[in-house]
Order: C-alpha cells, then structure tokens, then sequence
C-alpha cells in the first residue's frame, strides 16, 4: 500500500490516514445504528428504518452547507478541525444512557459531517493539476482509505457491545475521530497552503469581521444541531422537511450553475446528471444497513469456516473486498488512460449500477432456491457483497474525483456537498425502498426469508433498470463534457 500511496502527490498520505480514523468513528456507529435501535431502545422495523433514514438523509444534507463556508470563508482546514470536534462531542453525547442524548448526539454528528465530509475530499483534489491522469488511481485509493477505516468495527464491536455494553460502541467512535484530528494537526505541514482560508474570504479584511463571523458561525452550529434534533421526534415528516431544503440547495447551485461560461456550465451539467444517477443507485446500495443488515441477523446462517459470525461482522466483506480491489483498480485506470482506452466517467456509473444489480438477484436466487429452513449461508451475502464492491469502486471514489474535476475551483467545496446531497436524497429513498423487507415482528423464518427474497430481487431489477437508462444516457454526457474524465 505504500508504494501506492508514494506515487501521489505530497500530502495525500496525511488526508488518507485522517479519513480513515474519521470512518473508523463514523462506521463504529454505522454497523450497530439499527441494531441499537432495534434491541437496544426497542423501536419496530418500521420506526428504526424511519429514524435511520432520516439520520442518513440529514447527515448528506448538511455538506452542501459546510463545503459553501469552506469555499468561500474559512477554507477546507478549518472546516475539517471544527467537524472533528464536533464528531467527538456528537459521539460522548449519544454514548449516554438517554434517548433525547442520544438524539442530540446523532444531530451533532450531522452537523460534523457537513464540516468534516465534503471539505476532505476536496482537499485531496486541490493536491492535483486539472489534468493530472493520477486523480481518479488517487480518488480511488483515497476510498481503500475510507474502507480500511470501516473494516475494523464490525470485526468486534459485536464482542464489545456484548460485553460492556452498547454504550461503549459509541465511546469507541470518539476516540477513533481524536486519533484522526490529532493526526491532522500533527501532519498539516504536509499540505502547503492547500486548503487554507482562500484569497476571496473577507476574512483576510477586518479583525472585528472576523470575530462577528466566528461568533455567527458558533451560534449557528449550536441551533443547527437544536433544530435537527427536533426532526428526530417526527422521523415520518423528516423527508418532506429534507424535500425543502434540498430544493432550496438545488435553485441555489442553479444560480451559481448560471453565473459560469458556457463550458463550464455543461461540465457542471453533466456531474449534476451524473449525481442524479447516483441517487438511484445509493438507494438500492444503502440496503446494507437496513434490510441485508436485518436478514443476517435473523436468516443468516452464523457459522463461516468454522467461527460463529453475527450480523454485525457482515459488515465487514464491503470494505475487505474495496481495501483488495482498489490498488490494482487504481492501477487499472492509469493503465487504460495510457492506452487511450479508459472508460468515460458516464460509462463507469453505468456499468457499476449492472454490478448492484447482479449482486441483489445473486442474493435474491439463492433466497429463494437454496435456503434451508428459512437459513441462507452466509456465503451467498459474501458473494452478493463482493459484486456490489465493484459496482461501488466504479461510481463512488470516480465521482468524488469528477466533482473536484468538473467544477470550477471556487466552488469545489459547494459541489461536493452537492454530491453527497445525492446521497441524502439515497438514503431517504433507500429507507422508504427497505420497507419492502418489513417483516411483522413474531414472523418465522420461512416467512421472513420468502419476504427478503422478493425484496432483493425487486432491488435487482430496479438497479438494471438504472443500468440500461444511464447507458442510454452516456453519449449525451459524454458530449458535455468534451472528453473522457
């Protein structure tokens, strides 16, 4: 891995690693959310679907918000120190035995991730010329980052939750972000002035400007995380509230969109499309933590070669397989572009929704033809996980690298956030798309596992449905933005 690291430029080693402590946090949370939940706080399928599709869509609405602060006040530095802090005050706060703490908690780490999530990976894209052929080997190995950090949890948060207790699980996260931010104040010498306060921030004018913005700034986080807090109690409402302020988000990058060149303005239209394409495809994705995350724990078999597994290790074949695949994928795309035979971005997204869609029917298939008992191997998830990892190694990592391409260096940081607004709006509708899977509580196995199975072949032809419309889509894309990116 450090051979490949040491290809990229200076710096990129330092945002690997402080990312990969953040989703070490972040994903620590992540693999037992639903659980906690389910058993811990004693909420129904439907109600913990709602409240963590709501959690989810809030957690990529915030971005578009903090990447705005970065580009055009405070610049990524900052943004990335005060979402750390804020991660770790999210974290201790849902660690209390409480479930008003605990959504407190979840709304601190909301507004953390909108400081914290675009800003890094923009970051890492101003480490690059515009044409530099290694951004997208690098974007690539930036996500194995991502994953490394989220392959450790699962292996035992299960063993600690047990244990200690579910509380310690998010004690744990904490820690994991300190180590991050701590890496990150260590190692900033690295970056140059990347990232910086950039020269447009009116911050470079007045001292008494500068402690009214900060000031502001306080405030505003403070209510943020209040007023977010309040949508926990009416998860039903949240879409309707996340509708709104996405379309308030979406007229203004529209008016930023329209104050650019012509050529830039197809670039951005063509991520924009391209953004649209991932939100079906997150959707359908996202079932990782809700339904497939359900269906292991209750029609998984839990012996794998001869260990006792839990649902919550399943969560581990994702990022095992992305840490695996992704340095000979980084590789790969230098390889092609030196043969004048990469695939354009359009292509990739359109092959990778074909790959989530071959995962869910794998899965599906062997639901219905080769469970025993209402009991699925675990090797088949295995299986279904590792078709899925393609699919997500071709559309996530490329589109972080194509935002920081196609969008004008003022307003990096905003489309970021943009991107994963998408995911937002993914989650919101993965939620609602889960509910396919809603088994009645005291249903059997058989009943259970004839409901899943219909689920996921349902998530399997929506997804090559996906596929085929983006194909159809490419030469369109391709034409706007004038060359393969």
């Amino acid at each position: 891995m450090r051979h490949f690291i040491r290809n990229q430029p200076k710096g990129f080693s330092l945002l690997f690693f402080t990312e990969l402590w953040e989703r070490f946090g972040f994903y620590t949370l992540q693999t037992i959310l639903i659980l906690y939940m389910t058993h811990s706080l004693l909420y129904d399928d439907e109600t913990a679907y709602l409240l963590y599709g709501a959690f989810s869509a809030m957690l990529y609405l915030t971005p578009v918000v903090g990447g705005y602060l970065a580009d055009r006040f405070i610049g990524f530095r900052i943004s990335i120190l005060i979402g750390s802090l804020l991660y770790i005050v999210g974290y201790l706060l849902a660690s209390l035995p409480s479930p008003s703490s605990f959504f407190l908690g979840l709304s601190a780490v909301i507004v953390a991730n909108g400081f914290f999530k675009p800003n890094v990976s923009s970051l890492v894209g101003e480490l690059y010329d515009q044409e530099d052929p290694r951004r997208d080997g690098g974007f690539t190995l930036f996500y194995m980052g991502i994953n490394i950090g989220s392959l450790i949890p699962p292996l035992f948060v299960g063993a600690l939750v047990a244990t200690y207790g579910w509380h310690w699980a998010f004690v744990l996260a904490a820690v994991g972000i300190s180590v991050g931010l701590v890496t990150f104040i260590v190692g900033k010498k690295s970056l140059g002035r990347a990232g910086c306060v950039p020269a447009i921030s009116p911050l470079h004018k007045k001292k008494s400007f500068k402690r009214l913005f900060y000031s502001l700034l306080t405030v505003g986080t403070l209510v943020s995380i209040y007023l977010i807090h309040l949508i926990f109690y009416i998860p039903k409402n949240a879409n309707l509230i996340l509708l709104v302020a996405s379309l308030v988000i979406l007229l203004a990058v529209i008016y930023f969109l329209m104050k650019e060149r012509p050529e830039q303005r197809r670039k951005m239209g063509a991520s924009l499309v391209l953004m649209l394409i991932s939100v079906g495809f997150w959707a359908i994705y996202n079932q990782t933590w809700t339904s497939l995350m359900l269906f292991a724990d209750r029609n998984m078999g839990k012996t794998m070669l001869g260990f006792t597994i839990d649902a919550e290790f399943t969560q581990f074949f994702n990022p095992f397989f992305i840490i695996l695949l992704s340095p000979f994928l980084s590789r790969f795309w230098l390889y092609l572009d030196q043969k004048k035979s990469n695939p354009s971005t359009p292509m990739k997204f359109s092959i990778a929704s074909l790959f989530l869609a071959l995962g869910f029917l794998f899965l599906g298939g062997a639901v219905s033809f080769f469970s025993r008992g209402g009991v699925t191997s675990p090797w088949w998830l295995v299986g279904s996980y590792f078709l899925q990892t393609i699919g997500e190694l071709l559309i996530s990592p490329i589109g972080l690298s194509m935002v920081t391409r196609l969008s004008p260096r003022h307003l990096v940081g905003m489309m970021m956030g943009v991107w994963f607004l998408t995911q937002s709006a993914a989650f919101s509708i993965g939620g609602f798309l889960s509910t396919l899977a809603d088994v009645p509580k005291q249903s059997s196995q058989l009943v259970s596992s004839e409901i899943y199975g219909k689920a996921f072949d349902s998530f399997g032809f929506l997804a090559m449905l996906l596929a085929l419309v983006s194909m159809l889509l490419v030469p369109k894309l391709k034409k706007m933005i004038h060359s393969k990116v």
